[in-house]
């Protein structure tokens, strides 16, 4: 490794070329990091004396490429002040005067080009690949891309130049290039064969653009690939999962990880533990790898767009595990989807074992079951999935289960079902549960969701009406009754119906497309008695919903 002092300027000259790596993230500092850049730039043009300022550390290493055309190197760390600087030396060649054309030519012609080359040789600076084109439109002076973060900076800089310095002169862009050529220091730091760039990556976080544990896992898996195959991969395998988890990937990479190792990880150590498995791996292993990873986005993308799963019934289990947040049972689900796949299993197996996973934190959470042990419990089940049978045996596994890993039986749900505060829940959690329980009516004309709420009949606001149809124990059966699962329903006259008497809304009840609200037509009375029979009811159908085939 040589580490030197030298003139930022310098990564501009000469005939070669410095390439942003494909692994590296596209252009993204904005305006808070602009601002700070500009500050420099303008304390260092307004300075009286030739003092130099230094601006971190550029990482470079060379690229294996064919002994042909300029030397190419590829930035390790740097690379957005690399392209800061030479988008605002674009903005300075077109702010110059109509008599500047000797600085304009410096410009365009040695800092910016390699004159006299072609195709993506002719540009000094080869941005990743989702910046080039509107990079190379900057510096060819043609139509830019509009929405390209790198016009953006352009613009900006173009307004910086046309405004003034602190003294209120106009901003001099000559004087601008020469102080850019004389006083910008950075330390240039060019990495030898011998050296290992993935220390480099671990320690990247700069100018408030830290790189996330996925930065981290593209940079290791295609530095492990050859220049002239890194293209390849990353088209292949990267590019698609990037796109297709977007911002999940992080979470998608944690899940699989977990799943990999059938051990706990945590969110900050995904990179450090791929590093570990992967380190001593061949680059064919190191592929293999990248495209399990890129095949189980695959399934993970269903996990929280349930749509995109084609099978309604298995699309109808996952949209509710997503709705009931158990992201602990992904490494789990990615293994049983896996074996679907594989043809280990058929859809209808899936099915069950969606439908199995859903009662078990469902039934779980009714009888507030401690939520500290399901990742553990699916971690291990998922290192140990049955290759054949496996809806049997996972249902087996859940039923083994013993203490505070157990499975509830119905006798312990029906208990708790009675008695549950679910409204205490979060209120999509609660909402879910009178979803699910009127989709058990299998009504041929089902009412939408999207405008129904939760309704308490009896209300969680006393009235004297109230008080007098509850009777003389009215504060107790109201405390303890008024948020459980006997008392709520779903409407979209909420905010109507409110504390009305109970009369009143029997009268919306009788109109509603809801089968849940049926059940009230022939209820005399609203208090503790009649609480209980309807949540027994509901009960009767919460137990198929959330099924459990006891031991």
């Amino acid at each position: 490794m040589d580490a030197n002092p030298a003139r930022l300027i310098e990564f501009f000259g000469n005939f070669k070329q410095s390439v942003i790596p494909l692994f590296q993230r596209p252009y993204e500092w904005k305006q808070r990091e602009w601002d700070i850049f500009w500050k420099d730039v303008l304390e260092q043009y307004e300075a009286e004396d030739e003092t130099s300022h230094f601006m971190g550390a550029i990482v470079t290493m060379p690229a294996k490429t064919v002994p042909v055309g300029v030397s190419k190197y590829l930035v390790i760390d740097g690379q957005q002040r690399l392209t800061t600087v030479a988008i605002l030396m674009c903005a300075i060649r077109d702010s110059l005067p109509d008599d500047a054309k000797q600085a304009r030519n410096r410009i365009q012609n040695h800092y910016l080009t390699n004159d006299g080359y072609e195709n993506w040789e002719y540009l000094k600076l080869l941005p990743t690949q989702l910046d080039r084109e509107a990079f190379r439109a900057l510096i060819l002076c043609t139509t830019s891309v509009a929405d390209s973060n790198v016009t953006a900076a352009y613009k900006h800089f173009r307004n910086r130049l046309i405004g003034r310095d602190g003294n209120d002169e106009p901003i001099d862009a000559t004087r601008v290039l020469e102080m850019i050529e004389r006083r910008l220091m950075v330390v240039s730091i060019n990495l030898g064969d011998a050296d290992d760039p993935y220390l480099i990556f671990e320690s990247l976080n700069f100018k408030g653009s830290p790189l996330t544990q996925a930065d981290l896992v593209r940079n290791y898996y295609l530095m492990r690939f050859q220049v002239s195959d890194q293209q390849r991969v990353y088209d292949e395998l990267w590019l698609p999962m990037q796109k297709r988890m977007g911002e999940a990937l992080t979470d998608f990479m944690l899940r699989y990880m977990m799943m990999t190792t059938a051990e706990v990880v945590r969110k900050g150590d995904i990179y450090a533990q791929l590093k570990r498995r992967l380190q001593s791996e061949s680059p064919q292993e190191v592929e293999a790898s990248l495209r399990s990873m890129s095949l189980f986005s695959e399934y993970y993308l269903t996990f929280f767009q349930p749509e995109a799963e084609p099978d309604p019934a298995a699309s109808r289990h996952l949209a509710r595990l997503r709705r009931w947040e158990v992201e602990t049972a992904h490494p789990l689900l990615l293994v049983l989807a896996d074996r679907r796949r594989s043809g280990a299993m058929v859809i209808e197996d899936y099915r069950r074992c969606l439908a199995a996973v859903e009662s078990y934190v469902v039934r779980r959470s009714v009888c507030s079951l401690s939520t500290n042990h399901l990742q553990k419990v699916f971690i291990d089940l998922a290192g140990r999935v049955a290759a054949t049978a496996v809806a049997e045996w996972l249902i087996g596994a859940l039923i083994d289960a013993t203490g505070a890993r157990r499975w509830p039986t119905d006798e312990e749900f029906r208990e708790q079902w009675l008695k549950h505060e679910v409204y205490t829940y979060k209120q999509d959690r609660c909402k879910l549960l009178l979803e699910a329980l009127e989709e058990s009516f299998e009504h041929k004309e089902p009412s939408t969701f999207l405008t129904a709420t939760i309704e308490h009949v009896m209300p969680q606001t006393l009235t004297n009406e109230w008080r007098v149809m509850l009777g003389e124990s009215a504060d107790v059966d109201w405390n303890r009754l008024v948020n459980t699962i006997g008392n709520l329903t779903l409407t979209g006259y909420n905010s109507e119906l409110s504390n009305a008497p109970f009369e009143r809304k029997k009268e919306h009840y009788a109109e509603s497309h809801f089968e849940l609200n049926k059940h009230f037509a022939d209820v005399e009375k609203w208090d503790a008695v009649a609480i209980r029979a309807r949540a027994e009811a509901l009960w009767e159908h919460a137990r198929h919903i959330w099924w459990c085939p006891e031991s």
